[in-house]
């Protein structure tokens, strides 16, 4: 490589370029980064790859800049790693660790048709996944069969869906709209369940509590952090406090793309981790950010057309647009507070801030939308 290119590189932004130094200056030329986490311990963890690898590749960064790898295998908070995966490579099962979120959890893939979850606390995990296991037949709508459940090592071993997710196909340039209807089917079944007894719930205190912590870490990890974000996260927090009571129904809490997956006219939920009793606005507004989100990522998704047939039908549940508008700046808040950490193009903040401001005020492209 010639000086000049060298130097083009070297001019080239980089999303990390935005985070405060030493952060900066450690990931600087040491790239690709796919997200960076803040540690409870002091300094931070990064995620280094493309967005498409497996999310295993994590180094932690220290307050002097001082960079070094971590194992799953050294996760000293989920122990089980190291005894399941002894266990699975004994029994001659092919094992493939597909994401790590430190401290936290592991997945696995398990040879070709199972996965597996290992957690490092049991919030009620089986109780969950039990809640919708029988599916909705008459909807075509399916979740992954539970196939073990081991809570001495907290670990759930899952049969595989057949499929594709939404993201995928949509990302491939493919809409149906079918996948419109499978999101409404979706959420009408989710509003319709039984809320098993002792279900965790989530309430709009608890939506405020992460809305304010991400805030917290959105000032502290971007050197300029744009004054215009406070605002309008503190105006979703007033929103959110103004909402009146309503009877909760079932939520998936996650509900988006990535958790579905469509084969023929049969649809997958995936991932009841946070499954939840909570406003009958949250999982509606969601999939509605997230369509949006999608849109201008460049995936061929009629979000405004889907976003009026979800909230119509949800109005005919009893659910009123501006709850849903609510629930909706709410998801638009975490996106834009998250992806502040993640790799993205520097345009995506600002539409993603703007978005939320139309939103908000009813202007843009949100008008007469909510």
């Amino acid at each position: 490589m010639d000086k000049s290119s060298s130097s083009n590189k070297e001019a080239t932004p980089q999303w990390t370029d935005h985070l405060i130094s030493p952060l900066d200056r450690a990931l600087r030329d040491k790239g690709p980064w796919v997200r960076v986490e803040e540690s409870k311990k002091g300094g931070w963890y990064c995620l280094h790859g493309e967005s498409s690898d497996h999310a295993v590749n994590w180094f932690h960064v220290n307050t002097a800049g001082k960079m070094k790898p971590l194992a799953a295998l050294d996760d000293t908070r989920l122990p089980a790693i190291s005894a399941a995966m002894n266990h699975w490579i004994s029994t001659g099962t092919p094992v493939e660790l597909l994401a790590w979120r430190i401290g936290s959890r592991a997945i696995f893939r398990l040879g070709p048709d199972k996965f597996a979850k290992i957690f490092r606390k049991d919030r009620q995990i089986l109780k969950r996944w039990k809640c919708l296991a029988s599916g909705n037949p008459e909807r075509n709508i399916s979740v992954p069969a539970v196939l073990d459940w081991r809570e001495d090592i907290k670990t759930l071993t899952l049969e595989a869906a057949p499929g594709k997710s939404l993201n995928s196909l949509w990302k491939s340039g493919l809409w149906d709209p079918r996948h419109g209807t499978a999101l409404d089917n979706i959420l009408e079944w989710l509003s319709e369940s039984d809320i098993a007894e002792d279900l965790p719930s989530h309430t709009t205190e608890d939506e405020i509590e992460i809305l304010e912590k991400r805030l917290q870490v959105f000032n502290r990890m971007l050197r300029d952090a744009p004054e215009d974000v406070t605002p309008l996260v503190e105006e979703v927090i007033s929103r959110l406090k103004s909402l009146d009571s309503q009877e909760p129904v079932l939520c998936h809490r996650d509900f988006h793309d990535k958790q579905v997956l469509v084969s023929g006219d049969e649809t997958y939920l995936l991932d009841m981790d946070l499954l939840a009793y909570s406003d009958p606005g949250l999982d509606v507004g969601n999939i509605i950010a997230h369509m949006r989100l999608r849109s201008y990522q460049g995936c061929p998704v009629p979000w405004k057309e889907v976003a009026l047939k979800l909230i119509r039908s949800a109005n005919s549940r009893g659910v009123d647009s501006n709850r849903i508008k609510t629930w909706t700046a709410s998801t638009f808040t975490r996106l834009l507070l998250i992806y502040s950490r993640r790799n993205r193009p520097d345009s995506l903040l600002h539409q993603l801030k703007s978005d939320l401001d139309d939103l908000l005020h009813d202007s843009g492209d949100w008008q007469g939308v909510l």
